[in-house]
């Protein structure tokens, strides 16, 4: 190997590892901000001051906004280029726009179901909601993610289908250690309650954080 070769392997390589430390860190910031959503919504942080409750439920929504923002443009979805884009390519990215509607028209849902004590429902948390908005919002995740699920499948080309299911195993790895871990500690009182929205931010964030790496590799 030449000289020059080697200057650009270590470029490479030197890029290459700063792009992984970026997504390992704003992952972790995604996580800690959904977290603390969570945990306000769940009454874990009760005890403390309401002013800086607030405030740190503000911080924690906007940085997942931001986040949430740079990954979609890390995923060229949000590209305002003028270079034509292949009809599979345009239709992939309009099923991940698609997803992102549905999530938040879920949201806007929940919200605005009519009923008598609607103030004191939080989305993140495990408190009790009406059976009808359960039924109802149920159905529309289920349709509408296998729909998502099918058409995105159905229009990726194989670098995707190879970083996604880079992510795909990377994420129920670390699921499937953890959970039964969690599981078994969590019967001898070693550990708090196992959280489903927890494990489920955990498990759909490494695969977007792997999906991500691949994609650019």
């Amino acid at each position: 190997m030449t000289k020059p070769d080697m200057i650009d392997d270590f470029c490479d390589t030197q890029s290459d590892t700063v792009r992984m430390v970026k997504i390992g860190v704003a992952s972790a910031i995604y996580l800690a901000s959904l977290w603390l959503i969570i945990a306000v919504q769940n009454d874990v942080l009760k005890d403390m001051h309401q002013g800086w409750t607030l405030g740190l439920m503000l911080v924690a929504a906007i940085m997942v906004i931001i986040i949430s923002t740079l990954w979609l443009s890390a995923l060229d979805i949000t590209s305002s280029s003028d270079e034509p884009v292949a009809p599979r390519t345009r239709r992939a990215r309009n099923v991940l726009v698609w997803s992102c509607v549905l999530g938040a028209a879920i949201s806007v849902i929940f919200y605005l179901w009519p009923g008598d004590d609607w103030a004191s429902i939080d989305m993140m948390s495990n408190g009790p909601i009406p059976a009808s908005l359960a039924i109802v919002l149920a159905v529309i995740y289920v349709v509408g993610m296998i729909y998502s699920c099918l058409g995105w499948a159905k229009n990726i080309d194989e670098h995707e289908r190879a970083s996604i299911n880079a992510g795909l195993y990377g994420a129920f790895l670390i699921y499937g250690i953890l959970a039964p871990a969690w599981w078994i500690l969590e019967r001898a009182s070693l550990v708090p309650d196992q959280d489903p929205m927890i494990m489920y931010t955990l498990v759909l964030t490494l695969f977007a954080a792997i999906w991500t790496y691949k994609r650019g590799t």
